[in-house]
Protein backbone atom coordinates (compact mmCIF):
# COMPACT_ATOMS: atom_id res chain seq x y z
CA UNK A 1 0.00 0.00 0.00
CA UNK A 2 2.70 2.02 1.08
CA UNK A 3 4.80 1.62 -2.19
CA UNK A 4 1.46 2.56 -4.01
CA UNK A 5 1.06 5.81 -2.49
CA UNK A 6 4.40 7.00 -3.15
CA UNK A 7 3.87 5.90 -6.71
CA UNK A 8 1.28 8.21 -6.68
CA UNK A 9 3.00 11.40 -4.91
CA UNK A 10 5.66 10.94 -7.45
CA UNK A 11 3.41 11.20 -10.55
CA UNK A 12 1.56 14.05 -8.61
CA UNK A 13 4.74 16.04 -8.53
CA UNK A 14 5.87 14.92 -11.78
CA UNK A 15 2.53 16.41 -13.30
CA UNK A 16 3.30 19.21 -11.27
CA UNK A 17 6.56 19.44 -12.92
CA UNK A 18 5.11 19.37 -16.02
CA UNK A 19 2.47 21.74 -16.28
CA UNK A 20 4.77 24.20 -14.73
CA UNK A 21 7.36 23.44 -17.86
CA UNK A 22 4.28 23.50 -19.81
CA UNK A 23 3.06 26.46 -18.50
CA UNK A 24 7.29 27.70 -19.61
CA UNK A 25 6.92 26.41 -23.11
CA UNK A 26 3.85 28.47 -23.40
CA UNK A 27 4.76 31.94 -22.54
CA UNK A 28 7.90 31.26 -24.45
CA UNK A 29 5.33 30.17 -27.82
CA UNK A 30 3.45 33.48 -26.90
CA UNK A 31 6.52 35.63 -26.73
CA UNK A 32 7.68 34.16 -30.25
CA UNK A 33 4.31 34.47 -31.64
CA UNK A 34 4.43 38.21 -30.66
CA UNK A 35 7.73 38.79 -32.27
CA UNK A 36 7.29 40.36 -35.98
CA UNK A 37 9.82 40.08 -39.07
CA UNK A 38 11.22 43.60 -39.35
CA UNK A 39 10.10 45.45 -42.23
CA UNK A 40 12.28 46.94 -44.91
CA UNK A 41 11.37 50.35 -45.99
CA UNK A 42 10.71 51.15 -49.83
CA UNK A 43 13.13 54.19 -50.94
CA UNK A 44 11.45 56.97 -52.86
CA UNK A 45 13.30 56.14 -55.55
CA UNK A 46 11.92 52.45 -55.97
CA UNK A 47 8.66 53.68 -55.64
CA UNK A 48 8.90 55.90 -58.29
CA UNK A 49 10.46 53.17 -60.25
CA UNK A 50 7.67 50.75 -59.58
CA UNK A 51 5.55 53.38 -60.14
CA UNK A 52 6.35 54.46 -63.99
CA UNK A 53 6.89 50.48 -64.00
CA UNK A 54 3.03 50.06 -63.49
CA UNK A 55 1.86 52.66 -65.56
CA UNK A 56 3.93 51.17 -68.85
CA UNK A 57 2.32 48.10 -68.43
CA UNK A 58 -1.24 49.90 -68.44
CA UNK A 59 -0.30 52.06 -71.21
CA UNK A 60 0.48 48.54 -72.73
CA UNK A 61 -1.99 46.47 -72.27
CA UNK A 62 -4.77 48.95 -73.07
CA UNK A 63 -3.07 49.69 -76.57
CA UNK A 64 -2.86 46.07 -77.32
CA UNK A 65 -6.54 45.56 -76.14
CA UNK A 66 -7.81 48.74 -78.34
CA UNK A 67 -5.38 47.12 -81.57
CA UNK A 68 -7.28 43.84 -81.11
CA UNK A 69 -10.86 45.40 -80.85
CA UNK A 70 -10.47 46.62 -84.50
CA UNK A 71 -9.41 42.78 -85.32
CA UNK A 72 -12.14 40.36 -86.37
CA UNK A 73 -10.38 37.55 -85.33
CA UNK A 74 -10.50 38.65 -81.74
CA UNK A 75 -14.06 39.46 -81.75
CA UNK A 76 -15.09 35.95 -79.91
CA UNK A 77 -12.62 36.45 -76.79
CA UNK A 78 -13.30 37.90 -73.43
CA UNK A 79 -11.48 39.77 -70.53
CA UNK A 80 -10.43 36.42 -68.94
CA UNK A 81 -8.21 35.67 -72.16
CA UNK A 82 -6.51 38.94 -71.80
CA UNK A 83 -4.28 37.26 -69.77
CA UNK A 84 -3.07 34.50 -71.83
CA UNK A 85 -3.56 37.04 -74.60
CA UNK A 86 -1.45 39.76 -73.24
CA UNK A 87 -0.42 39.98 -69.94
CA UNK A 88 2.04 37.14 -69.69
CA UNK A 89 4.08 37.78 -72.75
CA UNK A 90 4.02 41.15 -71.61
CA UNK A 91 5.20 40.25 -68.60
CA UNK A 92 7.89 38.36 -70.71
CA UNK A 93 9.18 41.13 -72.76
CA UNK A 94 7.18 38.96 -75.52
CA UNK A 95 5.30 41.90 -76.93
CA UNK A 96 6.17 44.62 -79.43
CA UNK A 97 5.12 47.94 -79.76
CA UNK A 98 5.99 49.66 -83.09
CA UNK A 99 5.08 53.36 -82.15
CA UNK A 100 5.34 55.99 -85.42
CA UNK A 101 4.88 59.85 -85.30
CA UNK A 102 1.90 61.60 -85.60
CA UNK A 103 0.89 63.04 -89.19
CA UNK A 104 0.51 67.18 -89.62
CA UNK A 105 -3.06 67.76 -88.59
CA UNK A 106 -3.77 64.97 -86.71
CA UNK A 107 -5.64 65.14 -83.12
CA UNK A 108 -3.45 66.86 -81.15
CA UNK A 109 -2.94 65.05 -78.05
CA UNK A 110 0.02 64.32 -75.12
CA UNK A 111 1.89 62.41 -76.75
CA UNK A 112 3.32 63.02 -80.02
CA UNK A 113 2.72 58.66 -80.96
CA UNK A 114 0.45 56.73 -82.60
CA UNK A 115 0.72 53.00 -82.06
CA UNK A 116 2.09 51.56 -85.44
CA UNK A 117 1.32 48.18 -85.34
CA UNK A 118 2.03 44.97 -82.53
CA UNK A 119 3.92 41.97 -82.67
CA UNK A 120 3.35 39.37 -79.90
CA UNK A 121 6.46 36.65 -80.43
CA UNK A 122 7.77 33.90 -77.89
CA UNK A 123 11.17 32.14 -77.99
CA UNK A 124 10.03 28.54 -77.07
CA UNK A 125 11.81 25.29 -76.14
CA UNK A 126 11.54 21.76 -78.84
CA UNK A 127 8.05 21.06 -76.71
CA UNK A 128 6.28 24.20 -76.73
CA UNK A 129 7.45 24.65 -80.65
CA UNK A 130 5.32 21.37 -81.24
CA UNK A 131 2.46 22.60 -79.56
CA UNK A 132 2.33 25.64 -81.36
CA UNK A 133 2.37 23.57 -84.99
CA UNK A 134 -0.21 21.46 -83.79
CA UNK A 135 -2.63 23.95 -82.81
CA UNK A 136 -2.02 25.74 -86.42
CA UNK A 137 -2.39 22.39 -87.57
CA UNK A 138 -6.10 22.07 -86.03
CA UNK A 139 -6.65 25.55 -87.36
CA UNK A 140 -7.06 27.24 -83.88
CA UNK A 141 -6.31 31.00 -83.27
CA UNK A 142 -5.25 32.53 -80.78
CA UNK A 143 -2.33 30.52 -79.80
CA UNK A 144 -2.54 29.31 -76.10
CA UNK A 145 0.44 29.09 -74.17
CA UNK A 146 1.52 28.67 -70.81
CA UNK A 147 2.82 31.18 -68.50
CA UNK A 148 6.56 29.58 -68.94
CA UNK A 149 6.16 28.43 -72.55
CA UNK A 150 6.63 32.21 -73.61
CA UNK A 151 10.42 32.36 -72.83
CA UNK A 152 11.21 28.62 -73.17
CA UNK A 153 13.80 28.32 -75.62
CA UNK A 154 15.44 29.67 -78.23
CA UNK A 155 13.41 28.94 -81.29
CA UNK A 156 11.56 31.91 -82.44
CA UNK A 157 7.66 32.27 -83.45
CA UNK A 158 5.68 35.11 -84.38
CA UNK A 159 2.38 34.22 -83.48
CA UNK A 160 0.48 37.62 -84.53
CA UNK A 161 1.00 40.54 -86.37
CA UNK A 162 -1.81 43.64 -85.46
CA UNK A 163 -1.66 46.62 -87.58
CA UNK A 164 -4.14 48.98 -89.47
CA UNK A 165 -3.12 48.02 -92.97
CA UNK A 166 -0.68 45.85 -95.03
CA UNK A 167 1.76 48.62 -95.02
CA UNK A 168 2.25 49.20 -91.29
CA UNK A 169 1.79 45.09 -90.68
CA UNK A 170 4.88 44.73 -93.47
CA UNK A 171 7.24 47.84 -91.43
CA UNK A 172 6.46 45.96 -88.25
CA UNK A 173 7.57 42.91 -89.62
CA UNK A 174 11.04 44.38 -90.93
CA UNK A 175 11.51 46.04 -87.43
CA UNK A 176 10.69 42.50 -85.61
CA UNK A 177 13.58 41.34 -87.74
CA UNK A 178 15.91 43.72 -85.71
CA UNK A 179 14.85 41.73 -82.42
CA UNK A 180 15.36 38.18 -83.42
CA UNK A 181 18.44 38.90 -84.94
CA UNK A 182 19.61 36.28 -86.89
CA UNK A 183 17.95 33.77 -85.86
CA UNK A 184 15.22 32.06 -88.26
CA UNK A 185 11.96 33.05 -87.56
CA UNK A 186 8.66 30.89 -87.86
CA UNK A 187 5.66 32.80 -88.57
CA UNK A 188 2.02 32.07 -87.96
CA UNK A 189 -0.48 31.88 -91.02
CA UNK A 190 -2.08 34.64 -90.10
CA UNK A 191 0.80 37.07 -89.91
CA UNK A 192 1.69 35.78 -93.67
CA UNK A 193 -0.85 36.79 -94.90
CA UNK A 194 -0.97 40.17 -93.13
CA UNK A 195 2.25 41.49 -95.01
CA UNK A 196 3.87 41.58 -98.24
CA UNK A 197 4.79 38.34 -99.70
CA UNK A 198 7.34 39.50 -101.62
CA UNK A 199 8.88 41.00 -98.25
CA UNK A 200 8.82 37.36 -96.71
CA UNK A 201 10.78 36.14 -99.46
CA UNK A 202 13.51 38.79 -98.71
CA UNK A 203 13.93 38.51 -95.43
CA UNK A 204 13.91 34.69 -95.60
CA UNK A 205 10.93 34.07 -93.45
CA UNK A 206 8.66 31.43 -93.99
CA UNK A 207 5.17 30.59 -93.04
CA UNK A 208 4.70 27.69 -91.43
CA UNK A 209 1.85 24.95 -90.83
Amino acid sequence: MSTNGKSAGSGAANGRANAKANGKVSKGAKSATKAKPEQTEISPEMREKLAELRERVQVSVGQTVLAMMNLPRYKGQSLSDLNHLVIEPLLRDRLAIASAKKKEGDEAGVDNTTTAGIAIWASVSDEVDAKIREQIKGGAFPTRLGAEDWASGEKVWLLDLIAPNRQLATAVLANFKQIAGDKPIAIHPIVARSVDPEVLEKMKVKAEG
